[in-house]
Parts: C-alpha cells; sequence; structure tokens
C-alpha cells in the first residue's frame, strides 16, 4: 500500500477524534470549510455573468451569509409568534359541551400543552440569552475562518510536501485533486437544488396566499443545504402559517408546499443533479447519516456525504490498486 494511503488514514483518523472531543471548535472549522467551497462556487457562476474575481467572493459571501442570517434571524421569532396563535386559537373551542368528562379532560391537556409552550419559550430564551457568547464566538470563527480559507488556499496547497513527506506526492495530489473537484461538484449540484427548492416553495407559498412566502422560500433553500433533516426545519413555520392564516385548510396547503417541493428534489432534482454529481448510493448515505448524526449532531449530518466522497477515492485510488496487484 502508498505511503501516502496511510498518511490520509492517519489524518482521517486524527480529524473524527478531534471532532468528538472538541466539537465547537473542529465543527466550526469544518462548516467553515464547506462554506468557503459553497462560496468559491456561488463566485463561479457570478465570475460567468462578467464579474470581475475581486468583487465575485465579496458578492457571493455577502449573498450566502445575508442569506442565512435573514432566515434565522426571522425563523424563531415567526415560529414563536405563530406557535402562541396557535394554541389560542384551540383554547377559544369550548369542550365544555361534549358529553361526560371528556370535554374537560380535553381543556386540561389544552391547558398543560400551554403552560409547556409558555415554560419552553421561556426556557429557550434563557438559554439563547445565556449561551448568546458562544453563538458569536461560533458565527465569528466560522466568517473569520472562511475567509482565511479563501484567501490562504494556494497557499496551503503548497505546503503539501510538508503534510506528506516521503510518501508519492503526485498521487497525493491526485487524490486531493479528485477529491476536492468532486466535494466542488457536489456543492454545485446543491446549490442549484437549493435553489430550485427554495424558488419552488416560495412560488407555492404565493399562490396559496401565505404570509412571508419570501422568508419560507429562502428558509427552504438554505435548510435543503442540510439531508433529509431540512424539510423538517422547514415544515414548521409552514404549518403554523398555514393554519393561523388559514384553519384546517391551511395545514392542509402546507402539506401540499412541503410534499410538493420534497417530491420533485427526491425524484426529478436530486438524482439528476446532485445525485449524478456524488454517485453514491442513497441507503449507505441515509445510513451513514444516522451513524455520523449519533456520534457528532448536527456536524455529522452536514459532514456525511463529504466524508463518504473521500471514503469512495480512497477506495477506488489506493484500495483497488493494490488489490489488483496482489
Amino acid at each position: 500500500m502508498k505511503k501516502s494511503f496511510w498518511f490520509i488514514m492517519m489524518y482521517l483518523i486524527v480529524f473524527m477524534i478531534s471532532l468528538k472531543i472538541f466539537s465547537t471548535i473542529v465543527g466550526s472549522l469544518v462548516i467553515a470549510m464547506f462554506f468557503t467551497i459553497l462560496i468559491d462556487v456561488i463566485a463561479s457562476y457570478l465570475e460567468k455573468i462578467k464579474i470581475p474575481r475581486k468583487l465575485t467572493v465579496p458578492i457571493a459571501s455577502l449573498i450566502f451569509y445575508g442569506a442565512i442570517v435573514y432566515a434565522f434571524y426571522s425563523v424563531i421569532p415567526i415560529t414563536i409568534e405563530e406557535s402562541k396563535k396557535v394554541f389560542d386559537s384551540i383554547a377559544e373551542f369550548d369542550f365544555q359541551g361534549i358529553p361526560g368528562t371528556t370535554g374537560e379532560v380535553v381543556n386540561t391537556l389544552l391547558d398543560t400543552a400551554g403552560d409547556y409552550l409558555r415554560n419552553m419559550i421561556v426556557q429557550f430564551a434563557s438559554y439563547l440569552a445565556s449561551n448568546i457568547s458562544n453563538f458569536l464566538t461560533i458565527a465569528l470563527l466560522l466568517i473569520v475562518a472562511s475567509g482565511y480559507m479563501a484567501i490562504a488556499s494556494k497557499r496551503m496547497w503548497n505546503l503539501i510536501d510538508m503534510f506528506f513527506p516521503n510518501s508519492e506526492i503526485d498521487s497525493t495530489k491526485d487524490f486531493l485533486i479528485k477529491t476536492y473537484s468532486d466535494l466542488r461538484k457536489f456543492v454545485s449540484g446543491q446549490i442549484i437544488t437549493a435553489l430550485s427548492v427554495g424558488v419552488i416553495t416560495w412560488i407555492m407559498a404565493l399562490i396559496f396566499g401565505f404570509p412571508y412566502a419570501l422568508f419560507l422560500g429562502i428558509l427552504a433553500g438554505i435548510t435543503d443545504f442540510i439531508p433529509y433533516l431540512g424539510i423538517f426545519i422547514t415544515a414548521i413555520p409552514i404549518l403554523l402559517l398555514g393554519f393561523t392564516n388559514f384553519g384546517l385548510m391551511g395545514l392542509l396547503k402546507g402539506v401540499i408546499i412541503i410534499t410538493f417541493a420534497n417530491q420533485l428534489e427526491m425524484w426529478v432534482l436530486a438524482p439528476r443533479i446532485s445525485g449524478g454529481q456524488v454517485n453514491i448510493n442513497w441507503f449507505l448515505i441515509l445510513t451513514s447519516m444516522l451513524i455520523f448524526a449519533q456520534l457528532y449532531g448536527v456536524v455529522g449530518v452536514l459532514i456525511t456525504i463529504p466524508l463518504l466522497i473521500i471514503f469512495k477515492n480512497i477506495w477506488k485510488m489506493y484500495v483497488v490498486d493494490y488489490l489488483k496487484k496482489i
């Protein structure tokens, strides 16, 4: 087996252990690296419309980070406000007219649920207040790290010899180039898919008369980068807004929006765009995602497909070649 294989495996093991021990710092750096690739891909799209390279990166960063800030700055107050409206609407129903003790039981359950919701909101607000410094530190680390990686990427490439001493440097560079190219293709496919999902959600929300339609579209696009879990994050404000504005019919409208966007992505967009770039079995992705989520939480979900791309290239470029020589 080539020496570079053992260096790569060593770095992977160190990374997995470090992510487990220093989850906040290493996780932030991983997300920053993903953001760097994503911003670079957006910048390359902007270059195609004749915007100078010096401007494309700042514009791409502004677009991406602006969308994230807008989406997550809006989702919390909207969700809390609409949740209150839901419980207020349910509380207006009179269940005392139901024969027997059923009405009393239902009202008791509603009162309990209302108290639970209020306590949860208070606890969530307290959690945010007590951890605001940590959140600001992580956000600052993400921005600084992604900016530094974008600037120093070429310089880091020149340090490969130092990280892989006494190894087959040509094969190492081939592996790194192939892996980065695959990651970039994956991110590029994800951007197109996420943009499509966001636009579809926005248009359908407008057609059904939902308030905050633009917000729902941006949220759907941003959370689409979180495989399998993003749809549940978007579903909460959609269903709440649907119920508080249109009642049970609004819930049906919300389900239609979520289902249509999800099915379109699953059967049309992802297979043709992202699936063609990754070329990894969906069941393997789902199983790996559950394992990494159990080990590393949300960061584990985000790194699943990039890690599978790395493992696939290790297998194809090192293990298969070695087995052929045996």
